[in-house]
């Protein structure tokens, strides 16, 4: 199963956690966890709350391990700023495979499962 991993941040990382998340994605590449790695110093603003500030991505992997469960444990060994300013999701990855399947009439389709059960 494949997983998006998305790392939200309210300001830029200073210079000692860019160095720890360098090494966690050199952890990521070793293992074989993460198939893309990317950090991004001009990340997209999202989530706008009410006085217009928002968190920046600030990163984002994608995950190839077997279940939710391996996903969230690398989550957690990610570095983080230590005030809980960071948010991360874990969002499962349709396959092309997954939309073609044809549902059975009377039982619902495998990929929805999947994703209902994640």
């Amino acid at each position: 199963m494949r997983f998006m991993v998305l790392l939200k941040v309210e300001a830029e990382p200073g210079p000692e956690l860019n160095r720890a998340m360098r090494a966690y994605d050199a952890e990521l590449e070793r293992a074989g966890v993460a198939d893309h790695t990317r950090l991004s110093a001009r990340g997209a603003r999202t989530t706008p709350d009410v006085d217009g500030e928002g968190r920046t991505v600030a990163g984002f992997w994608v995950f190839d391990l077997d279940s939710r469960e391996d996903a969230a444990a690398w989550v957690r060994r990610c570095p983080a700023p230590a005030d809980g300013s960071a948010e991360i999701e874990i969002r499962l990855l349709l396959e092309s495979g997954d939309l073609s399947e044809r549902p059975v009439q009377g039982k619902p389709r495998p990929v929805w499962e999947r994703a209902m059960a994640f």
